[in-house]
């Protein structure tokens, strides 16, 4: 809930004439004559500047754009603090504002706008009231700060925000006083909130709702139904629902008034998604070939939430990895299962892979549960059983092996096929215990990545990556081919051949290794409009052992690669060399749809 303020001033001159001192040249018709502090935001606002840049508009709708321009800029103005200003803006000499929307004015030959925008007001008075215990406002919104209109929306946006947070959802703005003074250059702002009753949650209405159950809806929602009203329980609850994919859009909102029980009714406005979905996706690189992805979802398939997914993978497609790989599978997932924030997932795959040193042919069935703690944090844990047929340096083996997944993700990045900004980090930790040969040991994999904007409009990246992972118990041969782990190609070291390196086995053969340390860092940085050009270093670390960076080998690669922008996110092409031999006999590319990491 926000409240809307009046700004009531006194001596305001918008329409005058005047000039400030800092002319900002636009164009052969337009001229800015404004100061530099707020002339980059004049310009950016302005629809005048858009209409005269466009070939094709009038002179009314020039008119139309100008004497629009007038309140823009005043809410400009007021947004940095200055209530004495004088707006002028002509075209042809005429001012804008007391021209008659139907003048004729012939071609715009000359425009200016001119502002004069004098002293900053700063704050007398600046209160809100009353408030609850230990609320605190921005320290901006004091007397002698200046007095910025975003400002004083933000201090009564947060003081209903915390009588909000206290269980009183009808707080809201009864009275306002907004005075500036014109003689001492200062702006009164004082307001008076009504708290309103405390109040608990009412019963969650559904709206717009078709295949959804109802009382699935709610299930999923997890509204605490006469708990103490808190907002933050409605986001989690839009969260719930739009997690779903069932939905295309989740609007959660309450009631006016508090009812006469003391609880507030709740309201959960939906809209369902079409119920079937197919994707599909293509990479490609100079050794591991064409992958080909692609999957068929149902997002609701029993009225209650549940999606269906299909997914097929085709990979090594004319590479040099030894032949095609298949990956088949089949997932089940029912949202709010255990709890509201809990999903459970049953899941079947089946996969053929012909790698360099090794080949598999597995079935695994498994059960998973994934809660999510908030927004950017989730855990998981499930059961899994798994069926391998291996033959690599030590012979053809079967293995059976149960194990119990566990792990932890955060996620704060700000999109994840192109971050420019936040951390992404996942732990996972899977013991397991092989049947036919009765031992036990420990999987662990880390994965974490960091993203910082810079420049202007943190149009610049830079990106990095750490990987991490170990087998912990059987003796390296004990081990399923498809549990070790390799180093080189496009997931971990670009520019080096795919799983190029390993653990040495014999005088021409290897295997993977107990345990894997990957780093990579990027450099993203503009070119023009839609495409972007990268600079990127990998690096890639095999042991026998179970400890990292010893008894094994390391390589590197470097390179660069551009990005072109689409809707379905940017599209990926990298060249990547050893970082010992940068010859073009060495050369690898890279093609796929997101960013590297």
């Amino acid at each position: 809930m926000r409240a809307s303020l009046t700004l009531i001033t006194t001596g305001i001159a918008l329409f005058s004439f005047g000039y400030s001192q800092f002319s900002v040249a636009q164009s052969e018709r337009l001229e800015f004559v404004v100061s530099k502090e707020i002339s980059k935001s004049i310009r950016f606002t302005s629809l005048l500047r858009q209409a005269l840049l466009e070939q094709d508009k009038t002179s009314t709708e020039i008119l139309a754009a100008a004497q629009s321009d007038y309140q823009r800029f005043l809410s400009v103005l007021y947004e940095n603090g200055y209530y004495g200003a004088e707006i002028s803006i002509t075209l042809n000499g005429k001012e804008a504002a007391t021209l008659s929307p139907f003048e004729t004015l012939g071609e715009i030959t000359s425009a200016i706008v001119s502002i004069k925008q004098g002293d900053a007001f700063k704050f007398g008075t600046a209160q809100v009231r009353p408030l609850p215990s230990d609320t605190k406002l921005a320290p901006e919104f004091t007397t002698g700060e200046v007095a910025k209109s975003s400002v004083i929306q933000e201090a009564v946006d947060d003081s209903i925000d915390a009588w909000r947070n206290a269980s009183r959802p009808t707080a809201k703005v009864t009275d306002q006083n907004i005075t500036a003074d014109h003689t001492s250059n200062t702006l009164d702002a004082s307001f008076t909130i009504q708290p309103g009753r405390i109040a608990k949650f009412g019963s969650l209405i559904i709206r717009g709702n078709q295949r959804m159950r109802e009382n699935r809806v709610r299930k999923i929602a997890g509204l605490p139904t006469g708990e103490n009203f808190d907002p933050l329980e409605l986001e989690a609850a839009g969260r719930r629902l739009r997690n779903t994919g069932a939905f295309t859009t989740v609007a959660i909102t309450e009631a006016d008034q508090v009812s006469p029980d003391g609880t507030i009714p709740i309201t959960a406005t939906v809209a369902e998604a079409k119920p079937r979905r197919i994707g599909a996706g293509a990479t490609i690189s100079t050794d591991e070939g064409l992958t080909l992805e692609g999957f068929w979802l149902h997002r609701n398939l029993l009225g209650g939430g549940e999606s269906l997914r299909f997914d097929a993978v085709a990979s090594g497609i004319g590479g040099t990895t030894d032949g095609i790989d298949y990956n088949v599978g089949v997932s089940l997932t029912r949202p709010a299962t255990l709890s509201p924030d809990t999903d459970a997932t049953f899941s079947l795959n089946f996969e053929r892979d012909d790698e360099p040193d090794y080949s598999i042919r597995a079935y695994t069935v498994g059960l998973n549960f994934d809660h999510d703690i908030n927004d950017r944090l989730s855990t998981y844990a499930g059961v899994r059983y798994r069926n391998i047929d291996t033959n690599d340096v030590f012979g053809f083996r079967n293995f059976r092996l149960l194990s119990a997944p566990l792990g932890v993700t955060y996620d704060s990045r700000d999109s994840e096929i192109s971050a420019t900004k936040g951390i992404y980090a996942s732990l996972e930790a899977q013991p397991f215990y092989e049947r036919n040969r009765s031992y036990t040991g420990m999987r662990m994999a880390f994965d974490g990545r960091v993203y910082h904007g810079f420049g202007a409009d943190d149009k610049f990246v830079l990106a990095g990556r750490t990987q991490l992972g170990a087998v912990y118990g059987p003796a390296l041969e004990e081990l399923p081919a498809d549990y070790l782990y390799y180093s080189g190609g496009g997931g971990t070291v670009r520019g080096q051949d795919y799983q190029v390196l390993g653990v040495p086995f014999g005088t021409d053969e290897k295997t993977g290794g107990k345990s894997f340390t990957g780093v990579s860092t990027e450099l993203r940085a503009p070119i023009r409009d839609n495409l972007g050009g990268v600079i990127f270093a990998d690096y890639g670390y095999i042991g026998s052992t179970s400890s990292f960076l010893t008894s094994g080998d390391s390589h590197a690669g470097v390179g660069v690669g551009v990005r072109f922008e689409t809707g379905l996110g940017p599209i990926r092409v990298d060249v990547g060399f050893p970082a010992d031999d940068l010859s073009t006999s060495n050369v690898n590319f890279y093609i796929g749809i997101g960013q590297a990491f």
